[in-house]
């Protein structure tokens, strides 16, 4: 299957796509533990990030049956107006899980930087969805970076918190750098780096 860039006119299917494959993922289960309110945020807190800081994303399929955000090397543009009111908009959705999705992505970038503190590609998400899963759109999905990773020499890394999807990545390059929780006491992760 042809794998596509998205352009921002279509990026509320890619989050819906990314929303409906991270559903079950441990982390999210620990941000917002009630799987309904899960199901209800996850489009919205996906589209948020989508508008917030530029990322290459790429889908397969249309409408897409999974897609994956490609952050490039460096400090990735930020829109200040999204930027602002996703600040105000998401303790009044999160409400009492506001704290614990800020503490999760603190402990995400801080394990991160210090893992894979050189220039990367990094893979901030990845997901099929749970119908697609094992025909081969996760590994289609990856090519994208490991061309640019290729093109530029220099890694790609990436975070997951399912160790089911520790044996996906390694048959792909990827070998675990650093594992840890994120934040302590919150879901395990493993921090992923793949060579050019």
């Amino acid at each position: 299957m042809q794998v596509v860039r998205l352009p921002d006119d279509q990026l509320g299917s890619a989050s819906a796509v990314l929303a409906r494959a991270f559903q079950d993922d441990p982390a999210w289960g620990w941000v917002i533990p009630k799987a309904s309110r899960r199901e209800a945020l996850l489009p919205w807190l996906f589209q948020s990030a989508f508008e917030v800081t530029d990322a290459e994303v790429w889908a397969a399929g249309d409408p897409p049956l999974g897609c994956a955000r490609w952050v490039p090397p460096g400090r990735p543009e930020v829109h200040v107006g999204q930027m602002l009111r996703a600040f105000v908009a998401t303790p009044l959705r999160l409400l009492d899980a506001t704290s614990r999705f800020l503490a999760y992505g603190r402990a995400v970038e801080t394990m991160r930087g210090e893992a894979v503190p050189e220039p990367h590609w990094y893979l901030a998400g990845l997901g099929v969805h749970p119908d697609h899963r094992r025909q081969g759109l996760g590994a289609t999905l990856l090519q994208p970076g490991f061309e640019a990773s290729a093109r530029d020499g220099i890694p790609c890394a990436l975070l997951t918190n399912a160790e089911v999807n520790v044996r996906f990545y390694e048959r792909h390059g990827f070998e675990v750098i650093r594992e840890g929780e994120t934040p302590v006491g919150g879901p395990r992760a493993w921090m992923m780096r793949r060579k050019p």
